[in-house]
């Protein structure tokens, strides 16, 4: 008996190791929905500001994922190896000056009232995020960047891009996670208030935003020397161009079209590269699989 459970765990990890990305999906989906789902058929609905009902901890699902799968096909070496990335700092003043500019850009959220002549928000409305109580400007940069910024970049870039990446180009593995990463939000249409003022339009601007979200966060991811902390520090800094009360709907539209530009100009250099190293140093191609 103890023979064949150990040949069958020894398939199961097997098989895991196989599909570790369909795997690490499947878990980081469940442990994510299994939050988010009971919340839609309560009929619950998260605002900026209020504690409750929140959608924060299934924010984590992907963190989670990563470790249980990370656990399963490599054990505590590969959690090691993994949480070492997360806790990558020492990456480059460039990268961290990138990170700060994002997030100075949710300080268009006072100027652009000043040209509309509407109200100028107060540093209260900066610390106002989407599920999340009045915990100040200081406590709001806190959780957000631990949950939202970890809790999804620990699975999304430190698991599934970092997996891809060692058979992929930038652009393919931006596209394969970024569909993942896209279906994972799905629940939050219904529940997060934000998402359900969305018409047609938003949805589809939201799709794109983030589509191109995706390619920017995996070339920051492998420029960075694949460190998640920087990854999920510039998860925050953007999320703060539209995740807070203060920056309402003229800032984050600003915020995903440079996202969208930058994102343009990585898939051509990307492309670019790409072409160089499929030709030969005499102008011919070599072949490729895949």
């Amino acid at each position: 008996m103890a023979g064949a459970g150990t040949r069958h765990d020894r398939r199961v990890r097997s098989w895991v190791r196989d599909h570790a990305v369909l795997t690490y999906a499947l878990l980081a989906y469940g442990s994510s929905w299994a939050w988010w789902v009971p919340m839609l058929v309560r009929g619950d609905v998260v605002r900026r500001g209020d504690g409750w009902p929140t959608h924060l901890p299934g924010l984590l699902g992907p963190a989670v994922a990563a470790v249980v799968v990370t656990v399963v096909i490599e054990g505590r070496p590969g959690v090691a190896e993994l949480g070492a990335r997360v806790v990558r700092w020492r990456v480059g003043w460039s990268w961290w000056l990138l990170v700060a500019g994002t997030a100075a850009l949710a300080l268009l959220g006072l100027v652009v009232p000043l040209l509309t002549g509407d109200d100028i928000p107060g540093l209260q409305a900066f610390s106002r995020y989407s599920g999340m109580g009045e915990l100040g400007l200081a406590g709001m940069l806190v959780v957000a960047f631990v949950v939202n910024g970890l809790g999804e970049e620990t699975g999304w870039r430190g698991f599934a891009v970092e997996r891809l990446l060692a058979r992929r180009g930038l652009t393919a593995t931006a596209v394969v996670v970024g569909a993942l990463w896209a279906g994972w939000h799905l629940p939050l249409f219904w529940i997060n208030d934000s998402f359900r003022s969305f018409g047609a339009l938003g949805i589809l601007g939201w799709t794109i935003g983030l589509a191109a979200g995706s390619v920017v966060l995996t070339w920051i991811y492998r420029g960075a020397g694949h460190s998640v902390l920087l990854a999920a520090a510039w998860h925050t800094a953007f999320n703060l161009t539209s995740a807070t009360e203060a920056t309402g709907d003229v800032v984050p539209a600003i915020s995903s079209t440079l996202v969208i530009v930058v994102a343009v100009a990585v898939v051509r250099r990307d492309r670019g590269r790409t072409r160089r190293s499929d030709r030969t140093p005499h102008g011919g191609r070599t072949s490729r699989r895949g």
